[in-house]
């Protein structure tokens, strides 16, 4: 019993881990939007649950434990002004005002942990081994002991730390906080909201900003 115990337990952690997940690119430019407004003086489109869309699994089980929804906006200018989110573009979520995540706090609490999969550092196999019975005790005698664990630790490691730094470098890139958008320009962007509900979103001018230049 005490030599079957660690197996049971090694084996319900990576039961429950699973191997590690590719981040499959959201790219906001070709996402099918679900809701889109064309009668505001700002046009836009937004579709929540995108990292689902696109097979995420991985981080959307993070999503939901840190209570963040990672959401594709497209946002047209079609003012005569330069429009810049938490300046004179204000972003409102309900009826509330609201100032998205910091893409870089967003993929860290997004990330896949890495060094969960050295676990599989303990999972090797030997093959072609005998045993034998004798007094009701069980011997193995023989057999290829193959280090497996270690190629597989290693794998998952890579693959987790790639699809964490291909999360990040996706946030920045389509990062709205403070972006500037010309008059007539459309931009395509991903924004993380501190929420569990899929509330309707709204993109408005700031007009005491704006009365203030």
């Amino acid at each position: 019993m005490k030599k079957i115990l660690p197996i049971l337990l090694l084996s319900g952690s990576i039961f429950v881990t699973g191997c590690a997940s590719s981040f499959k690119s959201i790219n906001p430019e070709k996402v099918s939007y679900t809701y889109t407004n064309k009668e505001a003086a700002v046009q836009y489109s937004y579709a929540y649950d995108v990292l689902a869309m696109k097979g995420n699994r991985k981080y959307v089980k993070k999503e939901r434990k840190h209570g963040l929804r990672v959401v594709a906006v497209k946002i047209v200018n079609t003012t005569d002004q330069t429009l810049r989110l938490n300046d004179n573009l204000k972003l409102l979520v309900g009826n509330n005002q609201t100032v998205p995540v910091n893409p870089v706090i967003a993929a860290k609490e997004l990330k896949q942990g890495v060094p969960i999969y050295l676990l599989y550092m303990l999972l090797n196999f030997t093959v072609g081994a005998t045993q034998t019975t004798t007094n009701g005790v069980t011997t193995t005698t023989g057999g290829t002991y193959i280090p497996s664990g270690p190629f597989i630790a290693a794998g998952n490691m890579i693959v987790a730390a790639s699809a964490n730094k291909n999360l990040k470098t996706e946030l920045l890139k389509y990062n709205l906080i403070d972006k500037n958008i010309a008059p007539g320009e459309t931009a395509f962007g991903l924004i993380t909201l501190h929420t569990l509900s899929a509330d309707p979103i709204r993109f408005e001018i700031n007009t005491a900003e704006v009365s203030n230049k």
